[in-house]
């Protein structure tokens, strides 16, 4: 039967992204596919009255790994049945009165859904003795081990002895951008997105401490409690951190306006949600609901619409950045993304490219990064090979290396064209000296006709305003402007020339240290020349007195320290 072979190619299918997702805390699937395979299973499975062996549409969760202790619960850890239109979900409001036989309207409770990993914490004599993942919704893994990660539940309850609180652990998105940065200095992988990264972290033998990790509840048992809505008011006493914003609404018509006003509000929270939870408040009324094998039919989550969209890459092109080091870039067919035009995306290094196996003409699915930042998360591939990177430099035609990790190229050529420019850039730019009228564009014309081709060059261009009126867009004022904002840049603080340098890894936090314990370039000279490279390593740690001691090795860089010490502040 052709709907039984289609029904057995969807299990196939979604039991292999559920694998990657639990076993791997790998998402090689966006979830509004993922729901939307989910869906048509169901659908199959209700018009042909048939469900076959192992259906994911009947499971909670997943199976637990051997690799933890598993956790046989009293009470099963249920998912949630879930729509995204409001016509459906007015359909859970009138079935939900007509279970209860009420006419009258119903009170919901409104929470974040977060975009995280769900578990159990149990309480003994007033003590943390246990976390557990859902696993399959009676069987959970036991990840007690890594509690200390979780930086904001307590470990010691004062007001009660014994009990069972669920939520949800997630990863705050200023900590993913952090560790991800952290990775890509350390030439690593980078993590996919803040919900594999806690499940990741949370589920790993080996101990993370770098990590910070966070939990919402939602849930607590052996209590006397008559509402989710005072359950929240006593997770707070006792210390938790429940779902921000939570309100009590009168009816569906409240719910419908709390989730619109919401929606929007998603894009600044410093965690991930794909939606709202919408539970009845009522606890009298969860066992006349009741529940079916995987979700409660006092909640549904209302998910909010997927923030990506496919293309197709048109073109990719190489840019080169100040420190010599490749990046990629793809040219997509501009497509629309939370109101704005994407026409562009970044590829990262060649391991990415290598990893996603990309090329020219496939079709990619587009999401923003943090809701900022376009980003490549699945590959739809549409063509037989990989595309191969070029073996010379774009800008100055010097052969391209490869770090020893064959993980991105290096133009090491320090006369290169493009990598002068963008230094130049950066040290006009705002975290830099903040030049004003000093753009990209500007400074190369200034870098092609010759004015300047060093930082120091900046401080002579006083004496060429004559070659400056020649320039195509330099007027008398614009020039005015260009060389007073010079002369005040020497006024800024020594933190904003040192960042401007663009030393690697001296970050403008370490730029601000350095500066207060050498408060002039005099005496970061005299360190250098005396060779104390061991106070840098104090004060700022081994890598980044590495990275200085390899830059001002350079004669032009310590150079062109000692003619900035000239005139700083002059």
């Amino acid at each position: 039967m052709a709907s039984k072979r289609k029904m057995k190619r969807l299990i196939s299918l979604i039991e292999n992204w559920n694998y990657n997702y639990y076993f791997l805390d790998q998402s090689i699937v966006e979830d509004s596919i993922y729901d939307k395979h989910l869906r048509e299973l169901k659908d199959l499975e209700i018009k042909h009255n048939l469900i076959l062996p192992d259906s994911p549409t009947q499971k909670a969760g997943h199976s637990a790994s051997n690799k933890f202790r598993p956790i046989v619960r009293q009470k099963p850890m249920l998912s949630l049945d879930s729509v995204d239109n409001y016509e459906d979900l007015l359909k859970f409001d009138e079935r939900v009165k007509k279970i209860l036989k009420k006419e009258e309207e119903i009170e919901y409770i409104c929470e974040w859904k977060i975009d995280g990993l769900s578990i159990g914490l149990v309480y003994q004599n007033h003590q943390l003795i246990q976390v557990s993942t859902r696993g399959n919704g009676n069987i959970g893994e036991d990840v007690t081990f890594n509690k200390e990660l979780i930086k904001n539940i307590p470990f010691f309850l004062s007001t009660i002895a014994n009990c069972e609180i669920r939520g949800e652990i997630y990863m705050k998105k200023s900590e993913f951008f952090r560790l991800n940065k952290e990775l890509e200095k350390n030439d690593s992988k980078l993590l996919a997105n803040p919900r594999n990264a806690a499940s990741g972290s949370l589920r790993t033998l080996v101990p993370l401490q770098n990590r910070k990790l966070h939990f919402f509840a939602y849930q607590l048992f052996n209590s006397s409690l008559d509402s989710q809505s005072t359950c929240l008011r006593e997770l707070e006493k006792l210390g938790f951190a429940v779902s921000p914003d939570y309100q009590l609404c009168k009816g569906i018509e409240k719910t419908k306006e709390f989730i619109q006003k919401h929606e929007p509000k998603r894009l600044n929270l410093d965690f991930e949600s794909d939606g709202i939870v919408v539970k009845v408040n009522n606890y009298d009324f969860y066992p006349l609901l009741g529940q079916t094998s995987r979700f409660p039919r006092w909640a549904i989550a209302y998910k909010f619409l997927a923030l990506s969209t496919t293309s197709q890459i048109e073109k990719i092109y190489v840019e080169v950045s100040r420190n010599g080091r490749i990046t990629y870039v793809a040219e997509i067919k501009p497509v629309t993304l939370q109101g704005s035009i994407i026409s562009k995306v970044t590829l990262h290094n060649y391991s990415f490219i290598r990893n996603l196996k990309l090329n020219i003409g496939d079709k990619v699915l587009i999401k923003k990064a943090g809701d900022v930042i376009p980003q490549i998360i699945q590959l739809i591939k549409l063509t037989e090979n990989i595309w191969l990177p070029p073996n010379a430099c774009p800008s100055c035609n010097s052969t391209l290396k490869w770090n020893p990790t064959n993980i991105y190229q290096i133009c090491d050529n320090n006369y290169c064209s493009q990598r002068t420019i963008n230094l130049l850039a950066h040290f006009a730019s705002k975290s830099g000296l903040d030049i004003k009228g000093l753009s990209q564009k500007n400074i190369e014309k200034l870098y092609q006709n010759n004015l300047i081709k060093k930082p120091i060059d900046f401080y002579q261009l006083e004496q060429k305003r004559e070659e400056l009126l020649k320039l195509e867009g330099f007027q008398k004022k614009s020039i005015d402007n260009i060389l007073s904002s010079i002369k005040n840049s020497k006024k800024k603080p020594l933190t904003n020339l040192l960042i401007a340098l663009g030393i690697p890894l001296l970050s403008s936090v370490k730029a601000k240290k350095l500066s207060i314990f050498y408060p002039n370039l005099a005496s970061i000279r005299t360190i250098i020349e005396n060779n104390e490279w061991e106070k840098i390593r104090e004060l700022l740690g081994e890598e980044t007195q590495k990275e200085m001691k390899n830059y001002f090795q350079n004669p032009e860089n310590f150079q062109l320290l000692k003619e900035l010490e000239k005139i700083w502040g002059n």
